[in-house]
């Protein structure tokens, strides 16, 4: 999508087309029905962006969630704006008292223009009026005396869409982290059946470090956003990182997703800001430090990612991001062939371990370690869908009683989770393409 000015004919016209939509919609109907028009209140003469179209997309979600009986949907998708026409089997005035409180669900809410017309293509008008984004006054009296000036007005605007988009990605970061958690069974890592090959960790500790996580991944967006570069990005990390280990007491759950999640939902608001592609950006931005991150981690290895580098050469995160985060987009690719099992994201699972070289694996277990896992993941992968589950338990059992967790191939679980919801996210926001 590229975002461009419209005129105000350009408006007009769109304005014309939408009221001749809604009389042939509301022409074939009767009195028990009514019609429900969602736009975006958005300020200025760019009137779609891509963070307009993930607003908008929200509110459609929020009305299919309201369960109204819809009888004829129409979505519009221009350079004048994404609108949608519902019409429903329903009493308009209900409807109208429902909408306005959906308007106020969430402050980006505001910028939604849900109007309900009824049988008779009467508009029906709100029951509070609307306020001000600058001043939270009423909105009308500051229309009226031009109380603010349309850059206030534009700014005002720019903040909500960005506050939205940032909260957004963050809890989509934040449900993946989760549902990495969550899969069981997962050989030698934290899940629902038992603590892997960790002493030190469980469930509710890895809860606890991913809600530690979510503001850092809400500022990781934002500076994506603003396209700021890895300097404040790098400093936000090494904070997140301290309040990890703050939620923990000091047990390193989260470091490598700090990381890779960090670059990732940067990518992602770069590309809503200045399109391209998110895991582009990502990699683009690994690239630019990643020669100092691994120098670093040969004369200090100070993590069991940079000890597995300096004795086997295995690049770990880094390498990972910097070659364009391969075995996370690979994960998501798994992720989407399953879809249809009863558990995607541990056949998953298997796919990344049978291929990654997971520094995890080789701190712990050593090039045999990684071996014998990988040839193990191999041959589950080419049993029958039917008997994976119970041989991933087997699994399990044997990698506990040897120390060894794939830790690395659980990251990638959890970032395939990501991008998995990003695919699916940013197809409507770029001309049908997800990126």
């Amino acid at each position: 999508m590229q975002p461009s000015s419209v005129t105000l004919n350009e408006m007009l016209d769109a304005r014309e087309r939408r009221a001749a939509a809604q009389s042939a919609m509301l022409a074939s109907t009767d009195e028990t029905c009514c019609l429900v028009s969602l736009s975006l209140n958005i300020a200025g003469d760019v009137k779609r962006t891509p963070k307009t179209r993930l607003l908008f997309d929200r509110g459609m979600e929020a009305f299919g969630r309201l369960g109204y009986p819809e009888a004829e949907r129409r979505i519009v998708d221009a350079k004048t704006g994404t609108e949608a026409l519902i019409l429903l089997k329903a009493d308009a005035a209900t409807v109208k008292e429902t909408l306005e409180r959906l308007e106020e669900a969430f402050p980006a809410a505001r910028l939604f223009d849900f109007d309900v017309l009824n049988a008779q293509g009467e508009k029906l008008s709100r029951s509070v009026p609307r306020r001000c984004l600058v001043c939270d006054g009423p909105a009308a009296d500051c229309a009226r005396s031009r109380a603010h000036g349309l850059d206030a007005v534009k700014a005002a605007t720019e903040t909500l869409l960005n506050d939205f988009c940032a909260d957004t990605l963050a809890y989509t970061a934040h449900f993946a982290l989760e549902r990495e958690l969550m899969t069981t069974p997962k050989p030698g890592l934290v899940d629902r059946n038992n603590n892997g090959a960790h002493a030190d960790m469980d469930v509710p500790l890895f809860l606890r470090s991913a809600a530690s996580l979510v503001p850092y991944f809400k500022t990781a967006v934002r500076l994506g956003l603003a396209d700021s570069g890895m300097a404040p990005l790098k400093t936000a990390g090494l904070e997140a990182e301290r309040t990890m280990f703050a939620a923990t007491n000091g047990v390193n759950t989260h470091k490598g997703m700090i990381y890779s999640m960090g670059l990732l939902l940067y990518g992602m608001g770069k590309a809503l800001s200045f399109g391209g592609c998110a895991v582009g950006h990502a990699a683009a931005l690994a690239r630019s430090d990643a020669n100092e991150r691994l120098s670093h981690a040969l004369s200090e290895r100070d993590t069991n990612g940079a000890k597995a580098y300096a004795a086997h050469g295995a690049r770990g995160a880094v390498g990972e991001a910097a070659d364009g985060f391969f075995h996370a987009q690979y994960a998501a690719d798994r992720l989407f062939a399953h879809r249809d099992s009863e558990n995607p994201g541990v056949l998953a699972l298997i796919d990344v371990m049978a291929v990654l070289s997971d520094t995890n694996l080789l701190h712990r277990g050593g090039a045999d370690g990684l071996q014998f896992v990988r040839e193990r993941a191999r041959a589950i992968a080419f049993l029958p869908e039917s008997g994976r589950i119970a041989a991933a338990e087997a699994l399990d059992r044997d990698m506990i009683r040897r120390n060894l967790s794939p830790g690395g191939a659980a990251d990638m679980l959890a970032l395939g989770f990501l991008l998995d919801a990003w695919r699916t996210l940013s197809k409507p926001l770029f001309g049908g393409e997800p990126v």
